[in-house]
């Protein structure tokens, strides 16, 4: 794999892991789309990590601060409820994925599936949006949703397991069914989507590490520049999301998402 191509990765990681259009989705058909091979999923890991830590960066306040409050609750109830909240809503993807996640990475990375869960997903993202837009109850905090709406919101992280979903468009739009603001839902997210990405990391780099095929195929340069890039523009599209939905909401995303799945279907 050739350095431009490692670059062109980490931009499109950076790029799609917070925006709602589906990182895992862009990362299959990019080979197919642009013609070169496969990065597997040694590559996959170390984007991973480069989008983990410019989420870790970003939000290194709350998260120092959520940390702290977890072992300390009378010093800030509303962060270590959050705290637990993060916890509860991280558990149906994190069970899913220890039991089938290497069955949906290994069977379900065909251009196909990918177009018709970007499709199919950015109606429902759609209607999320609709009925946020039509509520007129006021929105409840991320500190002091019901334990109903927590786990709601990680059952839809669950599904964003299947490439082509997007987590942080299936989360966003699970906020905003469960009655947060458009800002909200994006700031819990990012928060939730932590321990998911750390995870996920952690999972893909001992794959790596076991892999001889590819740690032989990826020099320490390969992996430093697709790290770097991955960060970078992956910091860059926190502020960026966080400004589109909270005057535009998801519309951009979905427009995009129903033009790129079409493309591909037509293509196909």
């Amino acid at each position: 794999m050739d350095y431009i191509n490692i670059i062109l990765l980490g931009i499109i990681q950076g790029l799609t892991e917070f925006l709602p259009v589906s990182s895992s989705g862009h990362l299959i058909l990019a080979p197919i789309l642009f013609d070169f091979k496969d990065q597997g999923l040694a590559m996959d890991a170390i984007l991973h990590l480069g989008t983990l830590l410019a989420i870790i960066i970003y939000f290194r306040e709350d998260l120092t601060r959520l940390i702290n409050a977890l072992f300390h609750r009378d010093n800030d109830p509303d962060y270590h409820r959050l705290a637990w909240h993060i916890g509860w809503a991280s558990f149906p993807a994190g069970l899913i994925g220890l039991f089938w996640g290497d069955s949906i990475e290994q069977e379900l990375r065909s251009p196909n599936f990918v177009a018709w869960n970007l499709l199919l997903w950015s109606f429902v993202f759609f209607a999320a949006e609709r009925f946020s837009t039509q509520k007129k109850m006021a929105k409840t905090s991320i500190e002091r949703m019901t334990l109903g709406k927590v786990f709601f919101i990680g059952f839809a992280q669950a599904i964003a397991l299947l490439p082509g979903t997007s987590r942080s468009g299936i989360t966003i739009s699970g906020g905003l069914l469960a009655n947060l603001s458009p800002t909200s839902a994006a700031r819990f997210s990012f928060l939730l989507g932590t321990p998911i990405i750390l995870s996920a990391g952690i999972y893909k780099s001992l794959y790596f590490l076991t892999s001889p095929i590819d740690s032989e195929s990826l020099s320490a340069l390969q992996l430093g520049i697709g790290l770097l890039v991955s960060f970078s523009i992956g910091y860059l599209s926190i502020k960026l999301l966080l400004g589109i939905v909270s005057r535009l909401g998801l519309m951009p995303f979905i427009i995009y998402r129903i033009v790129l799945a079409m493309s591909i279907l037509t293509a196909l």
